[in-house]
Protein backbone atom coordinates (compact mmCIF):
# COMPACT_ATOMS: atom_id res chain seq x y z
CA UNK A 1 0.00 0.00 0.00
CA UNK A 2 1.48 3.31 -0.91
CA UNK A 3 2.50 5.67 1.87
CA UNK A 4 -0.16 8.60 0.79
CA UNK A 5 -3.17 6.26 1.26
CA UNK A 6 -2.20 5.92 4.39
CA UNK A 7 -0.73 9.20 5.89
CA UNK A 8 -2.08 11.34 3.20
CA UNK A 9 -5.30 12.46 5.47
CA UNK A 10 -2.88 12.69 9.00
CA UNK A 11 -0.64 15.20 6.54
CA UNK A 12 -3.76 17.13 5.04
CA UNK A 13 -5.23 17.20 8.24
CA UNK A 14 -1.73 18.81 10.21
CA UNK A 15 -2.17 21.41 7.88
CA UNK A 16 -3.23 24.02 10.34
CA UNK A 17 -0.22 23.00 13.07
CA UNK A 18 2.85 23.41 10.61
CA UNK A 19 4.83 23.19 13.59
CA UNK A 20 3.97 19.57 14.43
CA UNK A 21 3.46 18.91 10.93
CA UNK A 22 7.15 19.53 10.07
CA UNK A 23 7.95 17.41 13.28
CA UNK A 24 5.87 14.74 11.75
CA UNK A 25 7.68 14.73 8.36
CA UNK A 26 11.12 14.88 9.81
CA UNK A 27 10.76 11.29 10.48
CA UNK A 28 10.41 10.14 6.94
CA UNK A 29 13.46 10.27 3.80
CA UNK A 30 12.59 13.28 1.06
CA UNK A 31 11.93 10.27 -0.89
CA UNK A 32 9.16 8.84 0.91
CA UNK A 33 7.44 12.59 1.20
CA UNK A 34 7.88 12.80 -2.49
CA UNK A 35 5.83 9.39 -2.89
CA UNK A 36 3.49 10.76 -0.78
CA UNK A 37 3.43 14.36 -2.35
CA UNK A 38 2.63 12.86 -6.06
CA UNK A 39 -0.86 11.20 -4.56
CA UNK A 40 -2.00 14.60 -2.87
CA UNK A 41 -4.35 16.83 -5.08
CA UNK A 42 -2.77 19.70 -6.52
CA UNK A 43 -4.20 22.03 -4.16
CA UNK A 44 -2.65 20.13 -0.89
CA UNK A 45 0.77 18.88 -3.05
CA UNK A 46 1.56 22.87 -3.06
CA UNK A 47 0.67 23.78 0.38
CA UNK A 48 2.59 21.03 1.97
CA UNK A 49 5.22 22.44 0.10
CA UNK A 50 4.69 25.72 1.13
CA UNK A 51 5.05 24.93 5.04
CA UNK A 52 7.66 22.49 4.99
CA UNK A 53 11.26 23.68 5.63
CA UNK A 54 13.25 25.01 2.71
CA UNK A 55 16.09 22.56 2.74
CA UNK A 56 13.64 19.42 3.02
CA UNK A 57 11.10 20.87 0.82
CA UNK A 58 14.57 21.03 -1.90
CA UNK A 59 15.41 17.76 -1.11
CA UNK A 60 11.86 16.49 -1.68
CA UNK A 61 11.49 18.48 -4.68
CA UNK A 62 14.82 17.04 -6.43
CA UNK A 63 12.21 13.67 -5.72
CA UNK A 64 9.13 14.59 -7.42
CA UNK A 65 8.04 13.46 -11.10
CA UNK A 66 8.45 16.73 -13.66
CA UNK A 67 5.26 17.18 -14.49
CA UNK A 68 4.56 17.77 -10.04
CA UNK A 69 7.79 19.45 -10.24
CA UNK A 70 6.42 22.33 -12.66
CA UNK A 71 2.99 22.09 -10.73
CA UNK A 72 4.68 22.99 -7.47
CA UNK A 73 7.13 25.55 -8.80
CA UNK A 74 4.66 27.62 -10.73
CA UNK A 75 2.31 27.35 -7.80
CA UNK A 76 3.91 28.34 -4.94
CA UNK A 77 5.07 32.24 -4.46
CA UNK A 78 7.81 32.88 -6.94
CA UNK A 79 10.05 34.00 -3.74
CA UNK A 80 9.69 30.16 -2.26
CA UNK A 81 10.29 29.16 -5.58
CA UNK A 82 13.61 30.79 -5.79
CA UNK A 83 14.72 30.12 -2.48
CA UNK A 84 13.74 26.29 -3.38
CA UNK A 85 15.87 26.36 -6.02
CA UNK A 86 18.94 27.36 -4.28
CA UNK A 87 18.68 24.79 -2.17
CA UNK A 88 18.71 22.58 -4.64
CA UNK A 89 21.82 20.85 -6.29
CA UNK A 90 23.14 22.74 -9.77
CA UNK A 91 22.16 19.49 -11.85
CA UNK A 92 18.48 19.21 -10.52
CA UNK A 93 18.23 22.85 -10.57
CA UNK A 94 19.08 22.75 -14.15
CA UNK A 95 16.76 20.30 -14.67
CA UNK A 96 13.55 21.79 -13.17
CA UNK A 97 14.24 25.25 -15.34
CA UNK A 98 14.49 23.34 -18.14
CA UNK A 99 10.64 21.47 -17.63
CA UNK A 100 9.69 25.10 -17.47
CA UNK A 101 7.92 27.45 -20.15
CA UNK A 102 9.99 30.21 -20.74
CA UNK A 103 7.18 32.79 -18.91
CA UNK A 104 7.55 30.90 -15.68
CA UNK A 105 11.02 30.33 -15.63
CA UNK A 106 12.36 33.68 -16.08
CA UNK A 107 10.63 35.45 -13.36
CA UNK A 108 11.45 32.83 -10.98
CA UNK A 109 15.50 33.10 -12.45
CA UNK A 110 14.98 36.86 -11.31
CA UNK A 111 14.37 36.47 -7.96
CA UNK A 112 17.25 33.97 -7.89
CA UNK A 113 19.81 36.44 -9.13
CA UNK A 114 18.45 38.46 -6.09
CA UNK A 115 19.04 35.63 -3.98
CA UNK A 116 22.23 34.09 -4.96
CA UNK A 117 22.99 35.88 -8.88
CA UNK A 118 25.67 33.03 -9.34
CA UNK A 119 23.28 30.21 -8.77
CA UNK A 120 21.16 31.88 -11.46
CA UNK A 121 24.31 32.67 -13.68
CA UNK A 122 25.00 28.72 -13.76
CA UNK A 123 21.34 27.63 -14.29
CA UNK A 124 21.04 29.78 -17.45
CA UNK A 125 24.41 28.85 -18.40
CA UNK A 126 24.00 24.79 -18.00
CA UNK A 127 20.54 25.56 -19.52
CA UNK A 128 22.29 25.74 -22.58
CA UNK A 129 22.74 22.07 -22.84
CA UNK A 130 20.02 19.94 -23.97
CA UNK A 131 18.37 17.69 -21.03
CA UNK A 132 19.67 14.72 -22.52
CA UNK A 133 23.49 15.41 -22.75
CA UNK A 134 26.34 15.48 -20.62
CA UNK A 135 26.39 19.40 -20.53
CA UNK A 136 22.38 18.98 -19.33
CA UNK A 137 23.10 16.29 -16.62
CA UNK A 138 26.13 17.77 -15.30
CA UNK A 139 26.92 19.19 -11.91
CA UNK A 140 29.45 22.02 -11.14
CA UNK A 141 30.07 21.15 -7.33
CA UNK A 142 32.79 19.06 -7.23
CA UNK A 143 36.32 19.14 -5.58
CA UNK A 144 38.92 20.40 -7.71
CA UNK A 145 42.99 21.37 -6.67
CA UNK A 146 46.04 22.45 -8.26
CA UNK A 147 48.86 19.88 -8.87
CA UNK A 148 51.16 21.40 -6.02
CA UNK A 149 48.49 20.44 -3.82
CA UNK A 150 50.10 18.42 -0.77
CA UNK A 151 48.10 15.05 0.07
CA UNK A 152 47.20 16.25 3.36
CA UNK A 153 45.38 19.72 2.26
CA UNK A 154 43.90 17.92 -0.36
CA UNK A 155 42.09 15.99 2.93
CA UNK A 156 41.55 18.78 4.84
CA UNK A 157 40.20 20.60 1.86
CA UNK A 158 38.03 17.50 0.97
CA UNK A 159 36.39 17.61 4.85
CA UNK A 160 35.43 21.01 4.64
CA UNK A 161 33.65 21.18 1.29
CA UNK A 162 31.79 17.57 2.44
CA UNK A 163 30.83 19.44 6.18
CA UNK A 164 29.24 22.88 4.00
CA UNK A 165 27.88 20.29 1.26
CA UNK A 166 29.10 22.52 -1.56
CA UNK A 167 30.12 19.70 -3.46
CA UNK A 168 27.85 16.62 -4.57
CA UNK A 169 30.83 13.98 -4.11
CA UNK A 170 34.06 13.65 -2.78
CA UNK A 171 35.09 10.38 -4.24
CA UNK A 172 37.01 11.72 -6.96
CA UNK A 173 39.33 14.71 -6.73
CA UNK A 174 40.15 16.33 -9.95
CA UNK A 175 43.32 18.04 -10.37
CA UNK A 176 43.17 20.79 -12.77
CA UNK A 177 46.17 23.75 -13.84
CA UNK A 178 44.18 26.96 -14.97
CA UNK A 179 41.21 25.18 -14.62
CA UNK A 180 42.26 22.43 -17.42
CA UNK A 181 42.25 19.04 -16.00
CA UNK A 182 45.52 17.07 -15.76
CA UNK A 183 44.41 13.86 -13.66
CA UNK A 184 42.27 12.91 -11.04
CA UNK A 185 43.05 11.20 -7.30
CA UNK A 186 40.37 8.66 -5.80
CA UNK A 187 39.76 9.35 -2.09
CA UNK A 188 40.78 5.95 -1.39
CA UNK A 189 44.21 7.06 -3.05
CA UNK A 190 44.35 10.45 -0.66
CA UNK A 191 43.52 8.62 2.48
CA UNK A 192 46.29 5.98 1.69
CA UNK A 193 49.20 7.81 0.53
CA UNK A 194 51.86 9.97 2.53
CA UNK A 195 50.06 12.93 2.93
CA UNK A 196 53.45 14.93 2.26
CA UNK A 197 53.28 13.70 -1.47
CA UNK A 198 52.11 16.54 -4.16
CA UNK A 199 48.92 15.55 -6.09
CA UNK A 200 51.25 15.61 -9.19
CA UNK A 201 52.95 12.57 -7.86
CA UNK A 202 49.44 10.40 -7.17
CA UNK A 203 47.16 11.16 -9.80
CA UNK A 204 46.02 9.19 -12.65
CA UNK A 205 46.69 11.15 -15.48
CA UNK A 206 44.90 8.90 -18.10
CA UNK A 207 40.99 10.63 -16.95
CA UNK A 208 38.10 8.99 -18.82
CA UNK A 209 35.76 11.80 -20.02
CA UNK A 210 33.18 13.67 -21.91
CA UNK A 211 32.46 16.25 -24.01
CA UNK A 212 29.14 18.54 -23.11
CA UNK A 213 27.40 17.74 -25.92
CA UNK A 214 28.12 14.00 -25.89
CA UNK A 215 24.94 12.22 -25.49
CA UNK A 216 23.42 10.55 -22.53
CA UNK A 217 23.68 7.06 -23.52
CA UNK A 218 27.68 7.52 -23.93
CA UNK A 219 28.19 8.98 -20.45
CA UNK A 220 26.32 5.92 -18.67
CA UNK A 221 28.15 3.18 -21.49
CA UNK A 222 31.30 5.17 -20.19
CA UNK A 223 30.90 5.07 -16.37
CA UNK A 224 29.17 1.56 -16.92
CA UNK A 225 32.35 0.70 -18.77
CA UNK A 226 34.97 1.76 -16.41
CA UNK A 227 33.02 1.44 -12.96
CA UNK A 228 33.24 5.57 -12.39
CA UNK A 229 31.22 7.04 -9.39
CA UNK A 230 31.63 10.14 -11.85
CA UNK A 231 32.79 11.26 -14.87
CA UNK A 232 34.20 14.82 -15.80
CA UNK A 233 32.74 16.45 -18.55
CA UNK A 234 35.31 19.09 -20.74
CA UNK A 235 35.42 21.54 -23.55
CA UNK A 236 37.42 21.15 -26.53
CA UNK A 237 40.92 22.25 -24.72
CA UNK A 238 39.94 20.40 -21.54
CA UNK A 239 38.77 23.10 -19.37
CA UNK A 240 36.98 21.46 -16.61
CA UNK A 241 33.17 22.26 -16.92
CA UNK A 242 31.76 20.12 -14.36
CA UNK A 243 30.76 16.23 -13.74
CA UNK A 244 27.75 13.52 -13.88
CA UNK A 245 27.86 11.47 -11.08
CA UNK A 246 26.58 8.05 -11.47
CA UNK A 247 23.04 8.47 -9.41
CA UNK A 248 22.45 10.73 -12.68
CA UNK A 249 23.40 7.87 -14.61
CA UNK A 250 21.17 5.63 -12.99
CA UNK A 251 18.06 7.43 -13.84
CA UNK A 252 19.49 8.07 -17.61
CA UNK A 253 19.60 3.91 -17.43
CA UNK A 254 15.86 3.62 -16.20
CA UNK A 255 15.07 6.54 -18.73
CA UNK A 256 16.29 4.62 -21.85
CA UNK A 257 15.50 1.31 -20.92
CA UNK A 258 12.22 2.48 -20.62
CA UNK A 259 12.14 4.06 -23.95
CA UNK A 260 13.73 0.74 -25.31
CA UNK A 261 11.23 -1.14 -23.87
CA UNK A 262 8.04 1.10 -25.22
CA UNK A 263 9.40 1.33 -28.65
CA UNK A 264 10.09 -2.25 -29.13
CA UNK A 265 6.39 -2.82 -27.77
CA UNK A 266 5.21 -0.81 -30.97
CA UNK A 267 4.57 2.20 -28.96
CA UNK A 268 5.77 6.09 -29.20
CA UNK A 269 7.80 6.63 -26.20
CA UNK A 270 5.46 8.16 -23.20
CA UNK A 271 6.38 11.50 -21.90
CA UNK A 272 4.93 10.76 -18.50
CA UNK A 273 3.91 7.96 -16.21
CA UNK A 274 1.24 5.32 -17.43
CA UNK A 275 -1.54 6.92 -15.00
CA UNK A 276 -0.12 10.57 -15.54
CA UNK A 277 -0.44 10.15 -19.45
CA UNK A 278 -3.86 11.08 -20.81
CA UNK A 279 -6.23 9.06 -23.00
CA UNK A 280 -6.10 11.10 -26.67
CA UNK A 281 -2.10 10.76 -26.04
CA UNK A 282 -2.57 7.20 -25.12
CA UNK A 283 -4.52 6.55 -28.61
CA UNK A 284 -2.12 8.50 -30.71
CA UNK A 285 1.29 6.90 -29.60
CA UNK A 286 -0.10 3.69 -29.85
CA UNK A 287 -2.73 3.79 -32.74
CA UNK A 288 0.06 5.74 -34.05
CA UNK A 289 2.41 2.59 -34.29
CA UNK A 290 -1.10 0.14 -34.79
CA UNK A 291 -1.91 1.88 -38.19
CA UNK A 292 1.09 1.48 -39.70
CA UNK A 293 1.82 -2.35 -38.28
CA UNK A 294 -2.41 -2.75 -39.94
CA UNK A 295 -1.38 -1.61 -42.87
CA UNK A 296 1.68 -3.97 -43.31
CA UNK A 297 -1.05 -6.92 -42.28
CA UNK A 298 -2.44 -5.91 -45.42
CA UNK A 299 0.29 -6.93 -47.46
CA UNK A 300 -0.58 -10.62 -45.67
CA UNK A 301 -3.79 -10.29 -47.44
CA UNK A 302 -2.63 -9.49 -50.80
CA UNK A 303 0.26 -12.26 -50.57
CA UNK A 304 -2.66 -14.55 -49.93
CA UNK A 305 -5.32 -13.53 -52.50
CA UNK A 306 -1.87 -13.85 -55.26
CA UNK A 307 -1.90 -17.57 -54.35
CA UNK A 308 -5.52 -18.24 -54.43
CA UNK A 309 -5.33 -20.73 -56.68
CA UNK A 310 -2.21 -22.74 -55.12
CA UNK A 311 -4.84 -22.75 -51.91
CA UNK A 312 -7.90 -23.80 -53.93
CA UNK A 313 -5.74 -26.51 -55.22
CA UNK A 314 -4.17 -27.95 -51.90
CA UNK A 315 -6.79 -26.69 -49.00
CA UNK A 316 -4.01 -28.11 -46.41
CA UNK A 317 -1.81 -25.57 -46.91
CA UNK A 318 -4.22 -23.08 -45.05
CA UNK A 319 -4.06 -24.94 -41.98
CA UNK A 320 -0.10 -24.42 -41.80
CA UNK A 321 -0.64 -20.71 -42.46
CA UNK A 322 -0.70 -19.62 -39.03
CA UNK A 323 2.40 -22.11 -37.96
CA UNK A 324 4.33 -20.92 -40.65
CA UNK A 325 3.74 -16.46 -39.68
CA UNK A 326 4.33 -17.93 -35.85
CA UNK A 327 7.38 -19.24 -36.53
CA UNK A 328 8.70 -16.52 -38.44
CA UNK A 329 7.80 -13.72 -36.29
CA UNK A 330 9.25 -15.53 -33.17
CA UNK A 331 12.52 -16.63 -34.49
CA UNK A 332 12.73 -12.62 -35.63
CA UNK A 333 11.63 -11.05 -32.42
CA UNK A 334 14.19 -13.27 -30.51
CA UNK A 335 16.91 -12.22 -33.16
CA UNK A 336 15.89 -8.58 -32.94
CA UNK A 337 15.75 -8.09 -29.59
CA UNK A 338 18.33 -10.12 -28.91
CA UNK A 339 20.90 -7.38 -31.21
CA UNK A 340 18.91 -4.61 -30.04
CA UNK A 341 20.20 -5.67 -26.34
CA UNK A 342 23.70 -6.27 -27.82
CA UNK A 343 24.15 -2.73 -29.24
CA UNK A 344 22.80 -1.03 -26.76
CA UNK A 345 25.36 -2.33 -23.61
CA UNK A 346 28.09 -2.00 -26.81
CA UNK A 347 28.53 -5.67 -27.11
CA UNK A 348 27.59 -5.29 -30.80
CA UNK A 349 28.34 -2.80 -33.37
CA UNK A 350 26.75 -1.93 -37.00
CA UNK A 351 30.04 -2.48 -38.59
CA UNK A 352 30.08 -6.44 -37.00
CA UNK A 353 27.08 -6.91 -39.42
CA UNK A 354 29.32 -9.65 -41.47
CA UNK A 355 29.58 -11.37 -38.16
CA UNK A 356 26.51 -11.07 -36.80
CA UNK A 357 25.16 -12.71 -40.23
CA UNK A 358 27.42 -15.85 -40.51
CA UNK A 359 26.44 -16.40 -36.47
CA UNK A 360 22.45 -15.64 -37.32
CA UNK A 361 22.67 -17.87 -40.23
CA UNK A 362 24.15 -20.58 -38.49
CA UNK A 363 21.10 -20.42 -35.68
CA UNK A 364 18.73 -20.60 -38.32
CA UNK A 365 20.09 -23.57 -39.73
CA UNK A 366 19.85 -25.35 -36.76
CA UNK A 367 16.63 -24.17 -35.14
CA UNK A 368 14.80 -24.41 -38.93
CA UNK A 369 15.97 -28.17 -39.34
CA UNK A 370 14.35 -28.86 -36.14
CA UNK A 371 11.06 -27.13 -36.44
CA UNK A 372 11.35 -27.84 -39.90
CA UNK A 373 11.27 -31.60 -38.79
CA UNK A 374 8.03 -31.04 -36.53
CA UNK A 375 6.50 -29.59 -39.22
CA UNK A 376 7.26 -32.19 -41.54
CA UNK A 377 5.85 -34.74 -39.43
CA UNK A 378 2.93 -32.79 -37.93
CA UNK A 379 1.91 -32.34 -42.32
CA UNK A 380 2.55 -35.80 -43.05
CA UNK A 381 -0.44 -36.51 -41.21
CA UNK A 382 -2.86 -34.12 -43.51
CA UNK A 383 -2.42 -35.10 -47.01
CA UNK A 384 -5.28 -35.18 -48.66
CA UNK A 385 -5.55 -33.71 -51.82
CA UNK A 386 -1.94 -34.18 -51.95
CA UNK A 387 0.36 -36.95 -50.67
CA UNK A 388 1.54 -36.91 -46.87
CA UNK A 389 5.09 -37.04 -47.74
CA UNK A 390 4.51 -33.92 -50.09
CA UNK A 391 2.78 -31.94 -48.36
CA UNK A 392 4.76 -32.76 -45.14
CA UNK A 393 7.86 -31.68 -47.55
CA UNK A 394 6.45 -28.80 -48.36
CA UNK A 395 5.94 -27.36 -44.78
CA UNK A 396 9.18 -28.78 -43.68
CA UNK A 397 11.37 -27.12 -46.00
CA UNK A 398 8.98 -23.63 -45.73
CA UNK A 399 9.85 -23.59 -41.97
CA UNK A 400 13.13 -24.02 -42.52
CA UNK A 401 13.67 -21.00 -45.20
CA UNK A 402 11.18 -19.08 -43.08
CA UNK A 403 13.15 -19.43 -39.77
CA UNK A 404 16.84 -18.52 -41.18
CA UNK A 405 15.10 -15.61 -43.36
CA UNK A 406 13.85 -14.25 -40.06
CA UNK A 407 16.60 -14.81 -38.13
CA UNK A 408 18.96 -13.05 -40.64
CA UNK A 409 16.41 -10.20 -40.66
CA UNK A 410 15.65 -10.11 -37.30
CA UNK A 411 19.19 -9.13 -36.64
CA UNK A 412 20.30 -7.43 -39.27
CA UNK A 413 17.41 -4.94 -39.57
CA UNK A 414 18.07 -3.26 -36.18
CA UNK A 415 21.76 -2.59 -36.97
CA UNK A 416 21.09 -1.09 -40.69
CA UNK A 417 18.24 1.20 -38.74
CA UNK A 418 21.52 1.94 -36.28
CA UNK A 419 23.69 2.48 -39.24
CA UNK A 420 21.12 5.39 -40.54
CA UNK A 421 21.54 7.04 -37.25
CA UNK A 422 18.20 6.16 -35.53
CA UNK A 423 16.90 4.07 -32.60
CA UNK A 424 17.06 0.70 -33.10
CA UNK A 425 14.50 -0.22 -30.91
CA UNK A 426 11.66 1.19 -33.37
CA UNK A 427 12.60 -2.47 -35.29
CA UNK A 428 9.74 -3.37 -32.07
CA UNK A 429 8.58 -7.18 -32.52
CA UNK A 430 5.51 -6.40 -33.53
CA UNK A 431 7.35 -4.33 -36.62
CA UNK A 432 10.25 -7.20 -37.14
CA UNK A 433 6.90 -9.57 -36.65
CA UNK A 434 5.22 -8.40 -39.52
CA UNK A 435 7.73 -7.77 -41.97
CA UNK A 436 7.87 -11.86 -41.60
CA UNK A 437 4.69 -12.27 -42.03
CA UNK A 438 4.55 -11.14 -45.45
CA UNK A 439 8.14 -12.39 -46.39
CA UNK A 440 7.10 -15.81 -44.68
CA UNK A 441 3.65 -16.45 -46.95
CA UNK A 442 5.64 -15.13 -50.09
CA UNK A 443 8.34 -17.82 -49.08
CA UNK A 444 5.78 -20.47 -48.29
CA UNK A 445 3.46 -20.56 -51.05
CA UNK A 446 6.65 -19.96 -53.57
CA UNK A 447 8.74 -23.22 -51.52
CA UNK A 448 4.98 -25.09 -51.79
CA UNK A 449 4.34 -24.55 -55.26
CA UNK A 450 8.03 -25.93 -56.55
CA UNK A 451 7.54 -29.02 -54.34
CA UNK A 452 3.34 -29.72 -54.65
CA UNK A 453 4.09 -29.46 -58.29
CA UNK A 454 5.61 -33.35 -58.32
CA UNK A 455 3.27 -34.65 -55.94
CA UNK A 456 -0.27 -32.85 -57.70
Amino acid sequence: MRLATLLGPDIVAAFDDPEALTDALREFRPEDIAEIMEDLSERDAVRLMSLIPLELGADVLEQLSPPRQELVVTSVDQLRAAELLVEMDPDDRVDLVQELDEEDAEPILQKLETLRPGAAEEARTLAMWSSDTAGGLMTTEYVSLEPDTKVWQAIEHVRAAARTGDVETIYSIYVCFSSQLVGVVSLRDLILVDPGHELRDVMEEKVVRVAPEDDQERVAELIARYDLTAIPVVHDRDGMLGVVTVDDVVDVVIEEATEDAQKMGGVVPLEDSYFQTGLVEFVWKRGAWLVLLFLGQLLTASVMQRNEDVMRQTVELVLFIPLIIASGGNAGSQSSTLIIRAMAVGEVRPRDWMRVFVRELGIGVALGIALGLIGFARAWFEGETVSGIGLGAAVGTSILAIVVLSTIVGSLLPMGIKRLGLDPAVSSTPFIASVVDVLGLIVYFAVAQLILTAFL
